[in-house]
């Protein structure tokens, strides 16, 4: 039960207001891309994360910020879309993008902008069956997701405005949980 209070706490923390649409571009430029990153979290831990770029097997290519607070931040190489996630939630992400064995620890991602969809049957599709764009999300990965999944949507087309579980039943199931936001997330 105190995870379902730290999530409500969490998506309470971030103001209502409508998001700007996500770009797909990766800057090539050092500062665009910073700033790019740095949309996917609250200020408070985007200008402390660290700043990496990754390449298709999130292994870091390069640190453009180094950070204090244990959140890495970066662009995702295939689709353009800015992240910023805890240790475990990176390692979540390198499982994924390699697939390999997911940790069993739980991790949280921001993803304030937004993505552009994913087929939600299987993380590697090259289709768009099952396709979700999830506007300002918050994800939470490995094992507190396991625990939750129970309790929300498993459908293939789940309703992206509300808590859904994507890929489900897949090592790689995770919390969807989305959230509103204003730019003042940017400052």
């Amino acid at each position: 039960m105190k995870q379902v209070y730290f999530f409500a706490s969490v998506a309470l923390c971030v103001s209502p207001a409508l998001a700007a649409p996500v770009s797909t571009d990766v800057p090539k430029e050092d500062a665009a891309f910073i700033m790019k990153a740095l949309t996917a979290a609250p200020e408070a831990i985007g200008t402390k994360a660290t700043i990496v770029r990754v390449n298709d097997g999130f292994d870091q290519t390069a640190v453009l910020q180094k950070g204090t607070n244990g959140w890495t931040c970066g662009i995702q190489p295939d689709d353009g879309i800015p992240y910023c996630a805890d240790a475990n939630a990176v390692a979540w992400y390198k499982a994924i993008y390699t697939k390999g064995t997911p940790p069993d620890k739980t991790g949280l991602v921001y993803m304030l902008t937004g993505d552009t969809g994913t087929s939600n049957h299987d993380p590697y599709a090259t289709d768009k069956s099952h396709w979700v764009v999830t506007g300002p999300h918050i994800m939470v990965v490995g094992k507190a997701a396991g625990e939750l999944a129970p309790m929300y949507p498993h459908t293939m087309d789940p309703d992206p405005t509300r808590p859904y579980v994507m890929f489900p039943d897949t090592p790689y199931q995770h919390m969807m949980i989305p959230v509103s936001v204003g730019m003042d997330h940017m400052k």
